[in-house]
């Protein structure tokens, strides 16, 4: 754990592993099991989603390069919470700026053991500290960073609207005043298309909720910016969800808009 990372944690880790903490959060969020570890490491998807963003490859590196240039210039550390399997906006800021400190995490401990692996393996070149952890209970004192980024990260969490907005207020409470939450999150086109995958995965339906702009302002964020979006089909690659609407032949649009949001105190 970076030093700087470090003195930001507010409780002691029930682990740490290789210098990363781990808060025993693996029955909250997205988990994943040994299949999935398998083609992060031996069948090349974490290089695949890291070189892909590195590259600029794919629609959220058009979204995200004007801020994540911004930040990489700025060149204070930054966490990226939920980071996933794809490690969300982290590729591109690094590459821009590979000595930024980096806090990348998620509340699979599987899969930040997998990206240490992997990182020491690979990647040495970057300064990325892992933590596994339940963004709805972040473990970070008061008023500790200047930039949190998320790809889908808030999106992941599985308390419903209320867990959404819990998160959301967590980052709000952590970042320094006018600091930044850099976020792309994605929204359904089609609920009750979405609630009859859920239904069959044995899911509670999800219901009806208020806008990302409205969660976001509810926070307390101050929004600078939501004019970036694009449009994108679930598939079997994205998620337990996606394997399923294909396994049921639904086709279900996401709209992905990216949101520049700002703590005024």
């Amino acid at each position: 754990m970076n030093e700087i990372f470090a003195g930001l944690f507010s409780k002691q880790p029930k682990e740490i592993i290789e210098n990363d903490y781990y808060y025993g959060a693996d029955s909250e969020g997205d988990q994943f099991d040994e299949n999935d570890e398998d083609l992060w490491l031996n069948q090349g998807i974490f290089k695949s989603n890291w070189e892909g963003k590195r590259q600029g490859r794919g629609e959220n590196f058009k979204l995200c390069d004007d801020i994540c240039g911004k930040i990489a210039s700025d060149g204070k550390p930054f966490m990226e919470i939920a980071c996933g399997p794809g490690m969300g906006l982290s590729p591109i800021i690094l590459t821009k700026n590979p000595k930024i400190p980096c806090l990348a995490t998620d509340a699979c401990s599987r899969l930040i053991k997998a990206w240490r692996y992997y990182i020491n393996q690979n990647m040495t070149e970057y300064n990325i500290s892992l933590a596994s952890f339940n963004a709805l209970d972040i473990p970070i004192k008061d008023n500790s960073l200047d930039y949190v980024t998320s790809f889908i990260g808030i999106a992941s969490t599985r308390n419903g609207e209320s867990g959404l907005i819990k998160a959301i207020s967590e980052i709000y409470r952590i970042l320094k005043p006018n600091g930044y939450f850099i976020a792309l999150e994605n929204e359904w086109t089609d609920l009750e298309k979405l609630n009859e995958v859920y239904r069959f995965l044995g899911w509670a339906e999800k219901q009806k909720e208020m806008p990302w702009h409205d969660k976001f302002a509810s926070a307390g964020f101050q929004i600078e910016s939501e004019d970036k979006h694009y449009f994108s089909k679930l598939t079997k690659d994205s998620n337990e969800a996606g394997e399923a609407a294909e396994k049921l032949g639904i086709e279900i649009g996401m709209k992905y808009t990216l949101f520049i949001l700002r703590k005024t105190t």
